[in-house]
């Protein structure tokens, strides 16, 4: 993985977990705890391959039904040229 920041040049990146928006279709799907590096200056965050290729299958897994979510949660949606 990276050693530096790729946006701004920063060379401290953090271990932390964070939440990832995966979408694939008109469907989306919130991972929760998902590992990843992250930028101590401007906050840009860096996934390993394979944990992206995770969150893809596991997806997959929901849309085709073959395997339930942990919960399912209500999202607003609102254009941009709407919001005052």
């Amino acid at each position: 993985m990276t050693e530096q920041c790729a946006f701004c040049g920063n060379k401290h990146l953090t271990p932390k977990t964070t939440r990832y928006l995966h979408q694939h279709d008109e469907q989306l799907l919130i991972v929760e705890g998902v590992p990843c590096l992250e930028c101590d200056f401007c906050g840009e965050q860096y996934f390993e391959i394979d944990v992206l290729k995770r969150i893809e299958a596991d997806h997959r897994e929901i849309a085709e039904h073959r395997r339930e979510p942990a919960r399912y949660v209500s999202v607003a949606v609102e254009a941009f040229d709407s919001v005052r």
